[in-house]
Formats: structure tokens, C-alpha cells, sequence
């Protein structure tokens, strides 16, 4: 499941790198976003400026990135 996130993710434009420490992370396409996706066992946690906020299921990652894809290509348009 953890692919299926991170090839949706990269195929929306997001920025997916490993982190040193193995686990995954998804970055906001835009600079100036504050969120980040980290994964961590099964679940990935969004955290806003560093603090972190909510604990998701791979569905519930894939239905954020899929909002914050459309409403930047919405906003940019």
C-alpha cells in the first residue's frame, strides 16, 4: 500500500524522498506549503509547521493529496 501512496503522490507532482532514517515522506509541491507526510509503521502522519496533527490510513493520504492537487491546479488556472 505504501507504493500505491507514494506512485500516486509522485504522479500528482508531490515530492517523495526517503528520510535517513528509512521512513518516507511526501512534500507539498509548492514551496510555501507548511505540511509534510511522514510514514511511520503503516500510518502516515501530517504534520503543519513541524507539529504534528493526524494520524492516516493510506486511502485518507492519497483522498488529501488528491484535494490539495486539484485545488492548486484549480487556483493556478
Amino acid at each position: 500500500m505504501t507504493e500505491d501512496v507514494l506512485s500516486q503522490a509522485s504522479a500528482w507532482g508531490f515530492d517523495c524522498n526517503s528520510e535517513d532514517d528509512g521512513n518516507w515522506q511526501i512534500l507539498p509541491q509548492q514551496k510555501n506549503e507548511r505540511w509534510k507526510l511522514q510514514l511511520i509503521g503503516d500510518r502516515w502522519l501530517l504534520s503543519v509547521s513541524n507539529v504534528p496533527q493526524i494520524s492516516l490510513h493510506p486511502h485518507e493520504v492519497i483522498a488529501f493529496l488528491e484535494l490539495r492537487h486539484y485545488s492548486l491546479k484549480r487556483s493556478t488556472s
